[in-house]
């Protein structure tokens, strides 16, 4: 007949299974805080909706580029991104009659870091023709950075027909970041050109023409919103 089991041996027996739990539950929390976070569930959504309006105020004329026409982003891509504010628009260049396509949107880091033109561009009929490049240059006395991609129609070796910059900031320079979702901040501004890539007797594409005119108002605009107290912390709303 064997000994009654002490309250010790018990207590060593479950103390494994207690702990397993525990982590499980600490796994489980940690997980949802962090998805939370990444999403921008606790952002001063006020604040953020108010500097998302702002981005209404992006110049509608950049050097020899001018405004052609501007479009509401559809329903089913603001609810994917969950976004604060964004701009699509055309813009057509005076004198070389080229035109581009801007996007730019602001939006929990989550979301917004993670829809890229290699996944967009290649569900409307179109292939990247090779990596992705970043490419800096200085707005500002600051060096900007964009990714740059080129696509070209699936299953041919036809040169490329279309180029795109792209690229996130948190209120500051530009950046070609590989891993945005990862940003120290709770919502990121994110820019988009799509336009041809450069004829031969052209020293620079026109999507790079048009950011190097843009983006010093577009800096501005961010900072002027800043300056007026809008701008958006990392202070938990207590939302849910």
């Amino acid at each position: 007949m064997s000994e009654p089991e002490s309250n010790e041996e018990k207590t060593r027996r479950v103390a494994p299974r207690g702990r397993a739990v525990l982590l499980c539950v600490l796994l489980i929390i940690t997980g949802g805080v962090t998805h939370g976070y990444l999403d921008g569930r606790w952002t001063h959504i006020a604040d953020a909706k108010l500097r998302g309006t702002q981005l209404q105020d992006l110049p509608k004329t950049a050097g020899n580029w001018r405004l052609l026409s501007s479009e509401k982003l559809p329903d089913s891509a603001q609810r994917t991104l969950q976004c604060y504010g964004s701009v699509l628009r055309d813009y057509v260049h005076d004198i070389t009659g080229d035109r581009i396509k801007v996007f730019v949107v602001l939006g929990p880091r989550g979301p917004t870091a993670v829809h890229t033109p290699e996944v967009c561009y290649s569900s409307t009929g179109t292939e990247p023709a090779g990596e992705r490049v970043a490419k800096s240059f200085l707005i500002n006395g600051e060096t900007q950075t964009l990714w740059n991609v080129k696509f070209r129609r699936p299953r041919t070796s036809d040169p490329p027909h279309l180029e795109v910059w792209y690229g996130w900031s948190d209120g500051g320079p530009w950046n070609a970041a590989s891993l945005p979702r990862v940003w120290l901040t709770d919502s990121l501004y994110k820019i988009q050109v799509a336009g041809p890539p450069a004829k031969p007797d052209q020293e620079i594409s026109p999507v790079e023409d048009f950011l190097k005119e843009f983006l010093p108002s577009f800096q501005e605009t961010i900072a002027s919103t800043s300056e007026n107290g809008s701008a958006i912390t990392n202070t938990p709303s207590g939302g849910g």
